[in-house]
């Protein structure tokens, strides 16, 4: 019977993901010589291949796919007018566009929700027997990063947020005066260590108006800071780093964006802290495509998203820590999967947070947020992970939950390693605590479980049969984990369109100004992340 539902779970959540199982998906590398007939790129989550800047060779008169194995909407823009590409937003998860290539020579493309011509999310086609492109200048080493001294006013001295930027050199600080910015900022490589920062967290207002992509978007630009503002109604992301070395985010509010909240990729030496977001069909933070990512969350609040926190093959000195994530559809969700990089989620330290009522069906959600609802911590496919002294309260399904997760037919993520120790657990209706492992009825995967308080447990037992220090076999049929609860989406409500869903009132003691924004010097991300003492800290108290 066990052995059933495991076949059937399996088949249930790999028909519920978006990877294109099936799809000609192998990458020819450039060659050198003319090139193949015909190629295949796919498009992950903010990487064309599995990182930038991706190059494939062509044959004249030869082929090029490209294939969305990620869950995020792209889109295809080439440079110098060439003709192909895909305008907008329209390369969906599970699309693919072809584009025949008749002349020699190389073809830069890029997409523009995730990177810029030059950076990011970026690729080449070189058709014939013509040289790859030089790889781009590093970027600075952060240590050698230094405030400069310099201010830039807006609007005093420059009337937007981008032109400042444009004006701004290693460093400088960019002082943002109270009101309605409707602009998307791009902070792009060589603006290194500059500091944005608004007089006033709630009066200083980026606005998408739901038709641009990212509020502010830092693309290959180290060590640059976002403080004491809101970015509202974009269609992608509120604040939006990607690839690269140190990075913070504090005192910032994201609400009614369209992806991600507040957001880091392929990004390390980080801190984002004291800051809010809700509203986001994905994650309200998210932090992916990392390892290691040497990063710390504290003191954020998430609320009303598909997820409260998602991190897909993210890991190595990644801290969670002092923070509330409560009606979201599902709480704090590390994960693995085969659409970002450096696959598998690997070493999270959760500690000391406060996780509570996250079934929250009246949300937007992508489909896994639909799936995972009604779970408080869920680690889905990773390993290693370290879930210590939170408060979990108030789930339909899981309060903490560690799964394997069968993304498709070609990748299961066996969850291995992970201790689960010292929490505080409660009112979960298929268990306090759970595992399923997905292997026979008697192993653990070596994940362990101790010194927890918590009424119910699936299996039962669970402290008994994978106790800590782990040990392989335990009983774990007894009482099982209902995984195909979680899998199935039947009866789970259906995500509201982001733009329309009826927000709480924030609570000003909740999202506080940052001290002194008008005088305090800049501080470029140089001495990131925050390195807190995790054996201090204790179990939140009850809301």
């Amino acid at each position: 019977m066990q052995g059933t539902r495991i076949r059937r779970a399996i088949a249930v959540i790999a028909a519920l993901t978006l990877a294109v199982a099936g799809a000609a998906c192998g990458e020819d590398e450039p060659t050198g010589d003319g090139g193949d007939d015909a190629v295949t790129v796919e498009a992950l989550d903010n990487v064309f291949g599995e990182e930038p800047p991706h190059v494939v060779r062509v044959a004249v008169g030869g082929t090029v796919t490209w294939v969305n194995r990620g869950r995020n909407d792209h889109n295809i823009i080439p440079l110098d007018g060439a003709p192909f590409g895909v305008g907008e937003s329209s390369f969906a998860p599970g699309d693919e566009y072809q584009a025949t290539f008749d002349e020699e020579g190389a073809f830069a493309y890029y997409c523009s929700l995730h990177g810029n011509a030059t950076d990011g999310m970026t690729g080449t086609v070189l058709v014939g027997d013509v040289e790859e492109p030089p790889a781009p200048e590093p970027t600075p080493d952060i240590l050698d990063i230094r405030a400069s001294g310099n201010v830039l006013n807006v609007p005093d001295d420059h009337e937007t947020i981008q032109a400042a930027v444009d004006a701004a050199e290693v460093g400088d600080l960019i002082l943002i005066a109270p009101g309605v910015y409707k602009e998307a900022v791009e902070v792009p490589r060589g603006k290194d260590g500059i500091t944005l920062r608004g007089l006033d967290r709630d009066e200083v207002v980026l606005d998408g108006e739901f038709t641009r992509p990212n509020g502010v978007q830092v693309i290959r630009a180290n060590g640059v800071v976002i403080e004491n503002m809101t970015a509202q109604n974009f269609t992608e992301n509120g604040f939006f780093w990607t690839g690269v070395t140190g990075y913070r985010g504090s005192y910032l509010t994201a609400i009614r964006n369209g992806d991600y909240g507040i957001y880091a990729f392929e990004s390390t030496k980080g801190l984002l802290e004291h800051s809010y977001a809700s509203g986001s069909p994905d994650a309200g933070f998210y932090i992916g495509g990392c390892q290691p990512c040497d990063a710390t969350i504290n003191d954020v609040i998430s609320e009303w998203n598909g997820l409260g926190y998602s991190g897909t093959n993210a890991g190595g000195n990644l801290v969670i820590a002092n923070s509330i994530f409560r009606f979201n559809r599902a709480g704090i969700v590390p994960n693995s999967g085969s659409y970002e990089p450096y696959y598998p989620q690997d070493d999270n330290d959760i500690v000391g947070n406060l996780v509570h009522d996250n079934s929250n069906g009246d949300t937007a959600a992508i489909d896994i947020a639909i799936t995972a609802m009604g779970n408080g911590i869920l680690s889905a496919g990773g390993i290693n992970n370290k879930i210590v002294r939170n408060r979990v309260m108030n789930h339909d399904l899981g309060g903490i939950v560690v799964i394997s997760y069968p993304e498709n037919a070609e990748y299961f993520w066996e969850a291995t390693g992970n201790e689960v120790r010292e929490n505080v657990v409660s009112g979960s209706g298929l268990g306090d605590l759970a595992l399923w492992f997905g292997g026979a009825d008697d192993e653990t995967g070596e994940n362990c479980f101790a010194d927890n308080e918590y009424g119910t447990t699936a299996p039962l037992n669970l402290e008994d049969e994978a106790p800590c220090p782990a040990v392989p076999n335990g009983n774990m049929a007894d009482g099982a984990f209902d995984v195909v609860a979680l899998a199935i989406n039947d009866g789970k409500p259906e995500s509201v369109p982001y733009e329309q869903v009826e927000l709480p009132d924030i609570d000003p003691a909740e999202v506080p100004d940052m001290p002194d924004p008008e005088d305090a010097p800049a501080r470029p991300a140089v001495d990131v992340p925050l390195r807190l003492d995790l054996d201090s800290i204790e179990v939140p108290p009850a809301p």
